[in-house]
């Protein structure tokens, strides 16, 4: 994952009758994982991993819960794999597709 994946990201909205997380908030933490994956602040994958966003009333703008989730650990795997790279030599598994919504 890199910083201009983050920054690119676009979540849906929840569906009819649900309520989602603030945009706002969650847009300001985007920023701040796509500068810690640049290597420019000190987040950690605990920062990403208890992250609390406001939860909205139904009705107001908000992004779908289980997209940002979803998001949310991808890239608290992927801030953990930058700061802990395996040794050399060491077998890795083979990666899948990632499931990230709102990719271009």
């Amino acid at each position: 994952m890199t910083p201009d994946e983050v920054r690119a990201i676009a979540f849906g909205k929840p569906r009819f009758g649900r309520r989602g997380y603030n945009e706002d908030e969650v847009d300001a933490f985007l920023d701040l994982i796509a500068e810690a994956l640049a290597g420019r602040n000190i987040l950690t994958a605990d920062d990403i991993h208890y992250v609390d966003f406001t939860v909205m009333p139904v009705g107001m703008r908000s992004y779908d819960q289980a997209q940002v989730d979803l998001f949310l650990d991808e890239a608290e795997a992927a801030l953990i794999a930058l700061r802990n790279p395996r040794p050399v030599g060491e077998e890795q598994r083979p990666q899948g597709p990632r499931k990230w919504f709102g990719r271009s």
